[in-house]
């Protein structure tokens, strides 16, 4: 009996976060525990796993550094923490739905890097981590600071030019030709294109591809006429391809490397993945980004708030601490996340629903408050760096010294 009015007591708990009105405010004293705390660390992994289960587009995130965190534990149990992450983007894309701890970080030449604000719910007593905004600016590393270390690297390009298309074709058509899928696969968009000079012009394509409703049992003489399968039913892949041209020899060179994602509801299995690996062979990997064995918390069923900007090539580095206005925006310039959601405030302290405060009912859900202006107090703020390369080191945010 008391068992069940504890589990009854747990739901009630639960449910009345979002619908209960406001109590009393909760003090507003914030900690600055060091970066190194296991808490902290676990704060950020977890904080990082659910920006990247919520994104649909672009690539998995990786955690470089913990730049600066507050803490406001909460007047019954757990506590919100307000983080800043330094951040770099690896080679799986969100739709893998892989860790981002298993995932590969990109060559320094070729590494997106930025910072992310996130703002997380952590009560382990109750099995609650919930990630209620967060908001990333992201850019390529500035092509001046890669030619001094690796003139010939390959240079990013606009992934909508022409050449990169036909490459990404090309490579299609070599999957479609050698893999055992049932149906015919075309091309849904490039995601990132680069060329380099080799024994003559070579083309570089990372693409999606989605599953037609021709059949391989057909011969097809264009795969651009075949339909696209219904969402629901189609499966969804992502390649790497890349063509040479060989001056020397008149010939071309073209590979391919694709991943066939399973049909599944991402938004109720985002750490499940099943991909096939090509051509002709399979493997079955499944990984669970939230939560599993290692991470024993629980999705929340309150929705996350926010966004990812990635901040077109540049010749300098951009200053984080001042992070440029998100893609939607308020007529003061403010950012705000793309929907709103019940009194959720944006990062910057906005809020998001007919000016209700930022606040929720103390005795059944957290307190959140506005982003706090005032970095750590803490002199282990901000974190050690993990594997940064020599050409990303330099551009680290730096903390701003003391008066």
């Amino acid at each position: 009996m008391v068992l069940l009015v504890s589990m009854l007591f747990g739901i009630q708990a639960l449910c009345s976060w979002a619908a209960s009105p406001p109590a009393r405010e909760a003090p507003t004293a914030l900690l600055s525990p060091t970066c190194d705390d296991t808490a902290v660390k676990e704060a950020a992994d977890l904080a990082l796993r659910q920006i990247n289960a919520d994104r649909t587009e672009g690539y998995i995130l990786s955690l470089s550094r913990i730049f600066s965190v507050r803490e406001h534990p909460q007047e019954i149990t757990g506590s919100v923490f307000y983080l800043i992450l330094d951040v770099v983007d690896t080679e799986c894309h969100v739709l893998s739905k892989k860790l981002w701890k298993n995932c590969t970080a990109r060559p320094a030449h070729a590494t997106v890097y930025g910072q992310c604000k996130a703002i997380i719910y952590i009560n382990q007593a109750r099995n609650i981590a919930h990630l209620s905004t967060y908001e990333c600016i992201l850019q390529p590393v500035p092509p001046r600071y890669i030619w001094t270390v690796c003139p010939d690297c390959p240079v990013d390009d606009s992934p909508t030019e022409p050449r990169y298309l036909e490459a990404a074709a090309q490579s299609l058509a070599k999957f479609n030709e050698e893999s055992e899928q049932t149906h015919y696969f075309s091309v849904l968009n490039v995601t990132r294109a680069s060329m380099q000079w080799v024994v003559g012009p070579a083309y570089f394509v990372e693409f999606l591809i989605q599953e037609t409703s021709c059949s391989k049992n057909d011969t097809i003489a264009d795969i651009s006429q075949c339909k696209p399968l219904s969402s629901e039913l189609a499966q969804i892949g992502f390649c790497k391809g890349s063509v040479v041209n060989s001056h020397l020899e008149h010939e071309q060179f073209v590979t391919t490397s694709c991943e066939i994602y399973s049909l599944q509801d991402p938004a109720t299995e985002e750490g499940k993945q099943q991909a096939t690996q090509t051509p002709g062979k399979s493997s079955q990997n499944h990984q669970q980004a939230f939560p599993s064995e290692t991470n024993p918390f629980s999705p929340h069923p309150e929705k996350t708030v926010g966004w990812v900007k990635i901040l077109p090539p540049s010749t300098e580095e951009i200053s984080f601490q001042n992070l440029p206005q998100s893609p939607n925006e308020h007529k003061d310039g403010k950012p705000v996340p793309p929907e709103a959601v019940g009194s959720t405030p944006s990062l910057d302290g906005e809020k998001t629903q007919a000016d209700k405060p930022a606040l929720t009912n103390p005795v059944t859900g957290p307190v959140i408050l506005p982003f706090p202006e005032e970095l750590s107090l803490s002199d282990s703020c901000p974190g050690e760096a993990k594997e940064i390369n020599s050409i990303l080191r330099p551009l680290l945010p730096k903390k701003p010294t003391k008066v």
